[in-house]
């Protein structure tokens, strides 16, 4: 009722008031069937279970059936224009809140206002990486502050951002279900950090600098630097200099170089990763006290096959592993990513929002080892089939995500032999059909479903329909 009353009074909204600018406001209502079961049988990797942390003990002493619905809804500003030199791209959603799973706003892909000359573009907002990987097709990750652009020739653009307050560059489209569980979830559940955490969002500094060169055959080129301070639960370890410094010294550079080649039916993109740094720690799993040297790699490939009104594309990322000693201490971390979830089904992408590596989200640098907020190293794939009738899309989604193994002495290494990675996987399905039309209404409804392996004893599936207009 809540969400019908918020339509109304979007619709009411005169306007002439808005001089021209785009609205757009959408609802959504979904519901999600989860269920645990007592299972006899052991896991095939004793390390993963259902949840992390404190949630796991509630779980594995009870069976649970969870069965949650709920509706949510937004209201947006669109709008592209230019005045004399002033130039600006706005788009931002303010939502129905924390009540309904989602944060009280949201920014878009571009969401900036700023100067044109005949030689550099100076804006202040959200800006999108035109340099980022572009293997997997909702994968996102953009700067939010102060940035500077040079286009010397229409193919080539230089991007310099000057001061980025990076948060994890969340979209709407990659977050209206990662509250889903939580939300739904007893208060014991929680720890006591995120209880106080709530949807804050912290934000840190970041510099980054790219190129891109070329329209439909292209080369991206990009470097980070991210002052990591005490941002994420993997760096408030080193309680001497955080109290001096208000940080402990951790920082990262990472970085790509990529490719995209696009015939008339066919595309391919290629992406390799990389990243650098230090997490100064005391820890005991350290080789070293002191300091954990950050060095990893990661790669994506994508391709894209198009047959009239029938689209696959087919992505995949793999990344390295840490690597460890003979008495299993650390020796190097390994691939840490920056940006949104590359994949766009939503248990693996919001509800358990599992990560094939380790990774620096708005909750800063994590790496964990578990179903819900995994980040984990190993290899993700994704298949999409759409199929396009007039104005209506299908499309069938799979996802596809397998760990390495933990246990043992670990190389740090890429690897493509199967003894490498765990024996279970984590795999989803799914289904959306959409009505999209030229006046800008679109109505869909999703179906998916969550393969796990029997021994942990879960089986799931989730459903959800929407509805977007834009005037």
């Amino acid at each position: 009722m809540r969400v019908i009353l918020y339509f109304l009074v979007l619709t009411s909204i005169p306007l002439t008031r808005v001089y021209g600018v785009g609205l757009e406001f959408g609802i959504y209502g979904f519901e999600l069937f989860l269920k645990e079961k007592q299972n006899t049988k052991p896991l095939e990797v004793p390390n993963w279970d259902f949840h992390n942390q404190r949630w796991g003990q509630v779980f594995r002493n009870d069976a649970y059936l969870n069965r949650s619905s709920g509706e949510s809804g937004f209201v947006g500003l669109k709008d592209k224009n230019n005045r004399n030199q002033i130039h600006w791209d706005l788009d931002a959603k303010l939502t129905t809140g924390p009540e309904t799973g989602l944060r009280n706003y949201y920014l878009g892909k571009n969401h900036f206002l700023g100067y044109q000359s005949k030689l550099f573009f100076l804006g202040v907002g959200r800006r999108e990486h035109l340099f980022s990987p572009k293997s997997f097709s909702t994968q996102y990750d953009g700067s939010e502050g102060l940035f500077l652009e040079i286009k010397p020739e229409s193919n080539l653009t230089f991007q310099l951002m000057i001061w980025d307050f990076y948060s994890g560059s969340l979209l709407l489209s990659k977050d209206q279900f990662h509250g889903l569980l939580r939300k739904e979830s007893s208060s014991e559940f929680l720890t006591s950090e995120k209880k106080n955490e709530g949807f804050s969002r912290s934000h840190h500094r970041r510099h980054s600098f790219g190129i891109h060169y070329g329209e439909s055959n292209s080369l991206r080129f990009g470097v980070h630097y991210l002052e990591l301070g005490s941002f994420g639960p993997n760096t408030k370890d080193h309680p001497s200099e955080t109290k001096k410094n208000s940080a402990d010294g951790d920082s990262l550079f990472s970085g790509n170089f990529g490719f995209g080649i696009q015939f008339e039916t066919l595309s391919f993109a290629f992406d390799f990763l990389w990243c650098k740094g230090s997490d100064r720690t005391r820890s005991q799993i350290a080789e070293k006290p002191g300091t954990i040297p950050i060095a990893g790699e990661a790669i994506q490939i994508g391709t894209e096959l198009k047959l009239g009104d029938f689209k696959i594309r087919s992505s995949h990322f793999l990344s390295d592993t840490a690597e460890t000693n003979q008495n299993h201490q650390i020796v190097k971390e390994g691939y840490i990513s920056m940006g949104t979830h590359p994949s766009q089904t939503p248990y693996l992408s919001q509800i358990f929002r599992m990560f094939p590596s380790a990774a620096v989200t708005e909750s800063g640098y994590e790496k964990n080892f578990a179903l819900i907020e995994g980040r984990a190293f190993g290899y993700l794939t994704e298949l999409v089939l759409s199929y396009q009738y007039q104005q209506v899309i299908v499309k069938l989604i799979g996802n596809y995500f397998v760990p390495y193994h933990q246990n043992g002495l670990l190389d740090g290494r890429i690897h493509f032999q199967k003894r490498q990675f765990e024996k279970f996987f984590v795999a989803e399905g799914m289904l959306e059909v959409a009505l999209k039309t030229e006046e800008g209404f679109e109505l869909g409804v999703g179906l998916s479903q969550l393969y796990l392996p029997e021994s942990m004893g879960i089986s799931s599936n989730f459903g959800y329909v929407y509805g977007r207009y834009q005037i």
